[in-house]
């Protein structure tokens, strides 16, 4: 595992889809419709990324950006250090104290599709990339830090060429295990 790389884990940014900022999220989600029926049904890439008219990768929308922005609250709660697992008793009384939900799903729904990007991606920060050359633990510990997923991958010129995924890397993980005698 000491010689994987990112770049060797990585999907290229190539199959993700694009938007820009001025997009709906409907409009995003349209395109993700259209890339599942494309692909036969199977699973695609859920995360979009966000880009300039010059094609340059600015930010992305994930699942969380998009739940986040239907109830803003957990704006309110969230840290990184508060984005652990939590006690139950915890959870309830924030819930409760914070008013999360208090509108209806469907409600929410069509607030949010008419949201543009620009009000639900993350902005990329320094902690949001890694070069592709960088080692797969290096960007593990990154994961395991709070690094809001998935990372995105750059080459040397600093432009975005791919994404890494934490599933994906659990995979070496799962398979480097594998790959080890127990004595």
């Amino acid at each position: 595992m000491n010689n994987i790389t990112v770049k060797d884990v990585m999907i290229p940014v190539s199959e993700y889809i694009r938007i820009r900022e001025n997009e709906t999220l409907y409009e995003a989600m349209q395109l993700l419709q259209k890339k599942l029926e494309q692909n036969g049904g199977s699973r695609t890439h859920h995360d979009l990324l966000v880009e300039e008219n010059t094609g340059k990768i600015i930010g992305k929308v994930t699942m969380i950006d998009i739940i986040n922005f239907m109830e803003p609250q957990y704006k309110k709660i969230i840290t990184p250090v508060a984005s652990h697992v939590l006690e139950s008793s915890f959870v309830q009384k924030v819930f409760k104290d914070f008013n999360l939900w208090s509108e209806s799903l469907g409600n929410l729904c069509h607030k949010a599709a008419s949201a543009q990007i620009s009000k639900i991606m993350h902005r990329l920060n320094e902690a949001d990339l890694v070069n592709d050359e960088a080692t797969l633990d290096s960007a593990l510990h990154r994961y395991i830090m709070g690094v809001h997923q998935p990372i995105l991958v750059t080459n040397r010129e600093k432009t975005v060429v791919g994404v890494l995924r934490l599933g994906d890397v659990y995979e070496k993980v799962r398979q480097g295990i594998l790959s080890c005698e127990i004595k």
